[in-house]
């Protein structure tokens, strides 16, 4: 396997620190009952048994704050390890996770013992960019992917999660030419490797303004919005942010947003449930942890992603391109209006967005391969 980052001079990045992660609540019971109603909200268990795919054979790369890797629920499924912290005495292969952030994010991708993620029999390779405080630097972000995109091959990546960024807003990514966290993400996505990025988690403290943080903004990402998925009651966030109850598909206060409106090629591309979400946790081998935040949402689009793909791939023999990806993520989702049930302390756009959802995006991931074989043999009904 190549340890190579890149022999291409050093691009500089746009900021410095990344915003850190707050810490997820630690169980050491495996009793709480989130990540099945996230399960339930996109179809993800219904979509598995329909289309008979749960991830086997494909990897996702989960830059974050590492990964508990003895936890039941990634057994015999960690591929490899990569350390860009000082953590764990620097070591560049231990990528052991002393906060929890990044243990619940891959959870809920793949999952697969005591939880279940959305794909369940995936592989993993946690890449730690984030301390145990929860914070760390573009720079090794940047450096991160380019050691995601040099060994993407040998480990089978077709997927890579962000559930970070900065405090920013943007409504573009014009101002980010040459940054070298975007040149990365977009040789990736070249590559075919889905780059899911949390779309940020300052809605309120950026008073309502629509836009997405770095790197979210890239046009290049499938960027995530959050929403809740299930009558959780009420919740009061740090940043300010206040949901006076809650419901499915409402989106959550703190969640940031950018309709195509108003951002173009820019905007998010989709929203997915992201609060309260239960997962894996470092506490023990079978411990359990709940969070809420964008960073939640990412990784059940990352886990759909990996479905998608391997119904492509068995049916076709071919990994598709994520522009392909995303026109099937999005022709199977769920629209939701921003405005029209929610009930909190944020103004609302009231735009039509997009919620995931796993049986529509490989429903419409089966419909284009059928008509593309029809096609190739001949037979376009379409023209019938």
């Amino acid at each position: 396997m190549s340890d190579i980052i890149s022999a291409e001079p050093e691009a500089g990045v746009a900021f410095d620190t990344v915003v850190p992660v707050e810490k997820p609540l630690q169980s050491d019971l495996s009793v709480l009952p989130e990540l099945l109603e996230v399960d339930l909200l996109v179809r993800a268990a219904e979509a598995r048994a329909k289309f008979n795919v749960d991830g086997t054979g494909l990897t996702v790369a989960v830059l974050d704050t590492g990964l508990r890797t003895t936890h039941v629920d990634f057994a015999g499924r960690v591929k490899a390890s990569r350390n860009f912290t000082t953590d764990n005495n620097g070591s560049p292969t231990d990528a052991k996770d002393g906060q929890g952030h990044g243990t619940n994010v891959a959870g809920i991708i793949c999952a697969g013992g005591v939880h279940t993620g959305m794909a369940p029999r995936a592989n993993v390779v946690p890449v730690k960019v984030l301390d145990n405080s929860g914070g760390g630097s573009f720079l090794a972000i940047r450096d991160a992917l380019r050691w995601v995109l040099a060994n993407r091959a040998a480990l089978g990546i077709s997927v890579v999660c962000m559930s970070l960024g900065a405090s920013d807003n943007n409504t573009t990514d014009a101002g980010f030419a040459g940054d070298g966290v975007g040149v990365e993400l977009r040789k990736l996505t070249d590559a075919g490797v889905a780059c899911c990025v949390a779309a940020g988690n300052d809605y309120f403290g950026h008073s309502s303004a629509q836009g997405m943080s770095y790197p979210a903004i890239f046009r290049q990402t499938i960027s995530v919005g959050a929403v809740y998925d299930a009558d959780e009651g009420s919740f009061s966030y740090g940043s300010g942010a206040t949901a006076l109850s809650t419901a499915p598909d409402r989106i959550t206060p703190f969640s940031q947003r950018l309709h195509a409106t108003a951002g173009g090629d820019c905007a998010t591309d989709i929203f997915a449930p992201g609060a309260p979400t239960t997962s894996s946790g470092i506490r023990n081998d079978t411990g359990e942890s709940i969070q809420h935040g964008t960073s939640q949402a990412t990784p059940v689009v990352a886990g759909v992603i990996l479905l998608v793909q391997q119904l492509h791939l068995r049916a076709t023999g071919t990994m598709p391109s994520v522009a392909d990806v995303r026109k099937w993520l999005l022709a199977g989702a769920v629209p939701i209006v921003d405005g029209d049930d929610e009930h909190d302390n944020v103004v609302h756009t009231g735009q039509t967005f997009s919620r995931i959802s796993a049986f529509g995006a490989l429903t419409a991931c089966a419909k284009d391969v059928a008509r593309t074989a029809l096609i190739e043999a001949g037979i376009d009904r379409s023209r019938a």
